[in-house]
């Protein structure tokens, strides 16, 4: 088939967990299909990136920059859509697209994720849209957080209006992909069952072999996650300023090592002294799951799957996370992660498998056999496969 797919970022490098999806995704994708890829690039530099991408037929390109543009700001203050959709409604790459869909015979279009609609030009052919969470759902618990209760209101009418785009468009769309069973439950409630498929996240089980580690002297731990998402710079907020104390008086000598790029003024500032280590550019974070004895994820805010925590299962190092961290994966506190919601059960999780290695050990090997079952990228594919084919086949 010939397939249109609309990403909000470029693919590669891969930097975050949209950038991981899309990559992988298309990359095996491509092998069955001819797809032309349009993304939105954060920094003009990014187009040197396309020579990564050789498996695509066509890339064409719009520049967005960052949502927060003074631009973006007034035409959300003054329109109807929220920021995040006003910075991805760009009339020039509409018509653009709308160009390349006349000059050639498309079979859907796929939009990764769905909040890309506003670019998107009316059309005829079906277009997948696809979430990676409930948006808005994210964005109500980042206002709920605000410290300024000035800003509240401005927050919350924006997470309104995040909520009424965001039903719309699933109502639109032809099929909507969730990443998770909660997830497309909450999609089922607007559209029905019959349009909603979980296609999950996963991982590159080649790439990210599992080595379980034996300790030998403190325990090194390791937060990894991109500082762009508020999720992650609520995460190690609440990990440095109420979990790390306790590790560090309970494990002497132990390390944090946090790895993540774009590194805010105020994570320096909390981490002067105390054995942690600060790493923003890293080569291969596979190497850094095998450096270290425990995968610290102490995610308040979010929803879909967390790939580094299953980056992190697939590489035999021990996880333990919250309630919300675990939202989507198939998993059983104390199986193939240990699951922690207050500061006081997550350095008890903690204590536990350092004091235990033989549970360490059996978590580990379960949390591996559980992303080669459920969560590796080849079986991914094909499951989004099925679902171009049956939307496809549908609509001609």
């Amino acid at each position: 088939m010939k397939v249109l797919f609309i990403s909000a970022l470029t693919p590669y490098p891969l930097y975050s967990g949209g950038q991981v999806r899309t990559f992988n995704l298309l990359s095996r994708l491509s092998k069955h299909h001819e797809i032309t890829l349009v993304t939105f690039l954060r920094n003009p530099s990014e187009v040197q990136y396309e020579k990564q991408l050789p498996f695509v037929k066509k890339i064409i390109t719009q520049y967005r920059g960052h949502a927060w543009q003074p631009g973006y700001v007034v035409g959300s203050l003054m329109g109807s859509k929220p920021l995040l959709l006003t910075s991805y409604d760009h009339p020039q790459l509409r018509a653009a697209i709308a160009r390349e869909l006349a000059s050639d015979s498309y079979d859907l279009i796929h939009i990764e994720p769905w909040y890309v609609w506003p670019s998107v030009p009316e059309v005829t052919i079906p277009v997948i849209a696809a979430t990676h969470n409930i948006e808005h759902e994210v964005y109500m618990q980042f206002a709920k957080s605000v410290r300024w209760s000035l800003l509240r209101p401005g927050y919350y009418w924006d997470v309104w209006k995040l909520r009424c785009w965001e039903q719309e468009v699933w109502k639109r769309a032809a099929r909507v992909i969730a990443v998770s069973d909660d997830d497309a439950r909450t999609i089922a409630t607007s559209v029905g069952p019959e349009r909603v498929r979980i296609v999950p996240n996963g991982v590159d089980t080649k790439a990210y072999r599992p080595v379980i580690r034996k300790r030998v002297g403190s325990p090194v731990f390791l937060f990894v996650g991109s500082f762009m998402w508020m999720q992650n710079r609520d995460a190690v907020s609440w990990l440095l300023s109420s979990i790390w104390p306790e590790l560090r008086r309970r494990h002497p000598g132990s390390i944090l090592r946090i790895i993540g790029r774009n590194m805010p003024e105020g994570l320096r500032r909390l981490t002067t002294g105390g054995h942690i280590e600060l790493m923003e550019q890293v080569e291969d974070v596979a190497d850094e799951f095998h450096r270290a004895d425990m995968l610290l994820a102490p995610i308040r805010i979010g929803g879909g799957t967390s790939f580094k925590i299953l980056e992190a299962m697939a590489s035999g190092l021990p996880v333990v996370t919250t309630s919300l961290g675990a939202t989507g994966m198939h998993v059983t506190s104390g199986e193939e992660v240990r699951i922690a919601n207050t500061s006081q059960e997550f350095t008890d999780a903690v204590a536990y498998l350092v004091k235990n290695p033989g549970e360490y050990i059996r978590m580990a090997r379960q949390a591996r056999a559980l992303i080669e079952r459920e969560y590796n990228w080849d079986a991914i594919s094909s499951v989004l496969d099925r679902v171009w084919y049956e939307t496809a086949k549908q609509h001609h």
